[in-house]
């Protein structure tokens, strides 16, 4: 089941629309028992309590902010009922960096939901100044975040594995990363 979980959010990353390829592997070993409760970042905590728990486990703020901007392709359903199915940038199901400009904004972007926690992380200054590289134009923002976040989830991804060493990485059955969207989407309508 873990190896699923892992080779089906990779193959979602890389099928999205600019989505990077990651390095996947599998051979993980299940459990039977519950993860602890507590593992898992709150949407209402401090950016300093984010970047700590996700230190203690090997996370730089570095790549946490690279980790974050997956809030790109998203829609939140469980934070606030009244905004049920918002996306948390205007171009939802596009791995795209304008999450982390929208985060930002002054003005929020009409419909766009911003998460308190990914609003205090952006401000963080330890993360303020990386957000602004991921953020920039003209395909730079884009390349730069592509490339930390698949070195970053690939990390995240192996935290835990007790038997790394027998793992086999099966990256050379993911699909093609599509990093050109107007390719992609000329592609989409031509059939």
């Amino acid at each position: 089941m873990a190896d699923l979980i892992q080779f089906g959010a990779n193959h979602a990353t890389v099928t999205c629309p600019l989505g990077p390829r990651l390095r996947t592997f599998v051979g993980r070993k299940d459990s039977s028992k519950p993860a602890p409760d507590g593992l898992l970042p709150d949407a209402k905590a401090s950016a300093d309590s984010l970047i700590n728990l996700f230190e203690d486990k090997t996370i730089s703020a570095h790549e946490l902010a690279a980790l974050v901007g997956a809030h790109t392709s998203s829609r939140q359903f469980n934070f606030d009922s009244a905004t049920s199915g918002a996306p948390q940038d205007s171009t939802p199901g596009v791995w795209d960096v304008l999450f982390y400009n929208q985060t930002v904004q002054n003005n929020i972007t009409k419909g766009v939901f911003r998460i308190p926690s990914d609003v205090a992380l952006a401000a963080h200054p330890s993360m303020s100044a990386e957000w602004q590289k991921f953020s920039l134009g003209n395909g730079v923002g884009q390349d730069h975040w592509n490339g930390d976040y698949a070195i970053a989830y690939t990390r995240l991804s192996l935290l835990g594995v007790n038997n790394i060493n027998n793992l086999t990485e099966c990256s050379r059955v993911m699909p093609v990363a599509r990093p050109d969207f107007a390719g992609f989407f000329k592609q989409f309508v031509n059939g």
